[in-house]
């Protein structure tokens, strides 16, 4: 198994505003990367599982990556 660079893009409702979001995650699956969004987006910004809806999961490599840390740890900056 080789770890692979997803994108996942969707939104999530806050005091009944729509919000959108992008995030690149470093998982072995697009089950664990979905996961460590629901993880991230519903600790940082205080919102339920209910409430974030994920609207599209792309794998790319690990070049098109723009988070630093993501870079980083495939080893390209």
């Amino acid at each position: 198994m080789s770890v692979k660079v997803f994108r996942i893009q969707g939104t999530y409702i806050r005091r009944n505003k729509q919000f959108r979001f992008s995030r690149e995650i470093r998982a072995i699956t697009e089950e664990h990367a979905c996961e460590q969004v629901y993880t991230e987006v519903g600790s940082f910004h205080r919102v339920k599982r209910q409430k974030i809806t994920i609207d599209q999961v792309t794998e790319i490599p690990p070049t098109e990556a723009k988070t630093l840390i993501v870079r980083r740890l495939a080893g390209i900056d």
